[in-house]
């Protein structure tokens, strides 16, 4: 398995895994991504250019996520609990699997990469959200390590996520 950088080459495959992910948030009922909310082919194209794209490869892609750094609106106004620390520190989005591949443990996988690459860039503070619908991504983020924080809200419908941290001491 692979670990890497995206590249504009792979936005067919990426754009592939996200209409699976917005399929299957739809199937468990949960709001997270629909009515155009998901991932887009734009933001995928921003995240390569900033070089925080990453993708997980087996002869095919079959996890992506972005890894961003700096500070994030939504995230200065956690609610119901705050964050540990105040250092600099990036945060994960638009994590997708390859649905043939779900139960296999690629997010945490991915997971595990993008705390590696965070705390070779020298971030040791790593931050993630999801909506309270999304078990199976709860599951990779506890798993992997990080730690309920309390609550964020995005500026969309149903914009409200249970927030995580990662402290590498």
């Amino acid at each position: 398995m692979i670990f890497r950088q995206a590249e504009m080459s792979d936005i067919p495959q990426i754009m592939v895994l996200a209409a699976q992910g917005i399929e299957s948030l739809k199937k468990q009922g949960s709001p997270q991504w629909q009515d155009g909310y998901g991932p887009t082919q734009s933001q995928i194209e921003q995240d390569i250019k900033k070089e925080a794209a990453y993708v997980l490869e087996e002869e095919k892609i079959i996890a992506y996520a972005a890894l961003v750094a700096g500070k994030d609106p939504v995230y200065t106004a956690i609610k119901e609990g705050s964050w540990s620390g105040a250092q600099p520190y990036v945060s994960i989005h638009r994590v997708v699997v390859d649905n043939h591949l779900t139960g296999k443990g690629l997010a945490q996988k991915m997971l595990l990469r993008l705390i590696n690459v965070s705390q070779q860039r020298g971030f040791n503070d790593i931050r993630i959200d999801t909506y309270h619908l999304n078990i199976s991504m709860q599951k990779a983020i506890k798993k992997a390590g990080f730690i309920y924080r309390g609550k964020v809200y995005f500026p969309i419908p149903h914009g409200d996520r249970w927030a995580y941290q990662y402290l590498i001491t």
